[in-house]
Parts: structure tokens; C-alpha cells; sequence
């Protein structure tokens, strides 16, 4: 379809947002980035298996605090969000519930959440294992994968998946906003405007 699916990309600073989006718009590692300040916006069609095209607008928003009033006015109208976290790194994963309550208290329709656990490369350095992110995806009823952007592991299932959950995600958007008003309802709302011009 021809409508842009607004992918929103929270989590704590120094997670590797920045670093996931790199290895999947430009097939590239960069490993050391300045924080993100404010947004950083990106573009990129993902062909889904059903051969349909769906263009993903990926907006990268900054972790640290400071910039968290920004946020909620890059919510709106998303389709998908990706909560991210740092496998290497147990408090960006204790942050989760935080992050995943942000966008509840933010959103008017909660839009589909995944869970991404970065570096996963880093093996000796892991302090989240698959099994703690599973339990809490579980429990928020959410999508997770684990992916490394050094090796690519992982990325291109990540949003394979995220193109379809948002594709079906502005559908469901795209029919609610097209619903019109029932033939009867909008013939009384004629007549009563009719009746208020008569003297």
C-alpha cells in the first residue's frame, strides 16, 4: 500500500537504537554514536511475504531523560514501537514496565509493542538471557526478538516482522477512519437541520 507505517524506536540511552537502525537501512556497524538528540528520522520499504510493499517510517528517539518530553508528540499516529534494551545491561531491562507504561499513558490506542534485546554478540558480557525476556513478554502479551547489529543476527526477521504487525496496524486505521455515518442517521440529522430553518 502507499501509506507510510510510522515505526516509533524508544528504550534507554545507549541501548544500540541507533545502531539497529544503521545495520538495517545501510548494512552497516558503527560502533561508537553520540546520543540521539530529540529524533532522527528514516525511511525504507520492507517487501512482506505476501509480496505486498510497505514503507516503514522510523523514527529514532533520544533515550536520555532530558529528552523524554519530547516523546509523546512522536507517539501519535504510530503503528508499531519498539521498546529496546541492552542484553548486556540489566537495568536498561528492569526499564521495560517503565517504558511500556509510557506509552500506555501516551497513546489514545496502545499501537502493537515489540521487545528487542540488543547485542547479543557480546555472549560473555549477557546479563538478560532469552528466557527473562520471553517471561515478561509474556506477561505484557508482546513480540520479542533478540538481534545484534555487529553481526546482523537477527535484524532482517525483526522487521520482516515489524513491517507486517504495522501494515495490518494502518489498515485497522485506515477502516476506522473511512466508517461514515448509516443512511437513516444521516437523513435525521438532515431533517433536523431543515426543521430549525422553518419560522
Amino acid at each position: 500500500m502507499g501509506d507510510k507505517c510510522k515505526v516509533v524506536v524508544a528504550g534507554d540511552a545507549s541501548v544500540g537504537k541507533s545502531a539497529l537502525l544503521t545495520k538495517f537501512l545501510f548494512n552497516i556497524f558503527v560502533q561508537d554514536y553520540n546520543f540521539t538528540v530529540g529524533i532522527d528520522f528514516h525511511s525504507k520499504f520492507v517487501k512482506l511475504k505476501s509480496g505486498e510493499n510497505v514503507r516503514l517510517q522510523l523514527w529514532d528517539t533520544a533515550g536520555q531523560e532530558r529528552f523524554r518530553a519530547l516523546l509523546p508528540s512522536y507517539l501519535r499516529d504510530c503503528c508499531t514501537i519498539l521498546i529496546v534494551y541492552d542484553v548486556t545491561s540489566r537495568k536498561s531491562f528492569d526499564g521495560i514496565p517503565f517504558w511500556i507504561d509510557y506509552v500506555k499513558r501516551h497513546t489514545t490506542k496502545q499501537p502493537p509493542i515489540i521487545l528487542v534485546g540488543m547485542k547479543i554478540d557480546l555472549i560473555n558480557r549477557r546479563e538478560v538471557s532469552l528466557t527473562d525476556a520471553q517471561v515478561i513478554a509474556k506477561k505484557y502479551e508482546l513480540n520479542v526478538f533478540e538481534v545484534s547489529a555487529a553481526t546482523g543476527e537477527g535484524v532482517e526477521a525483526l522487521f520482516q516482522k515489524t513491517a507486517e504487525i504495522a501494515n495490518e496496524t494502518l489498515k485497522i486505521k485506515l477502516t476506522d477512519s473511512t466508517v461514515q455515518i448509516p443512511f437513516e442517521k444521516f437523513s435525521s440529522l438532515n431533517e433536523q437541520k431543515t426543521s430549525k430553518k422553518c419560522c
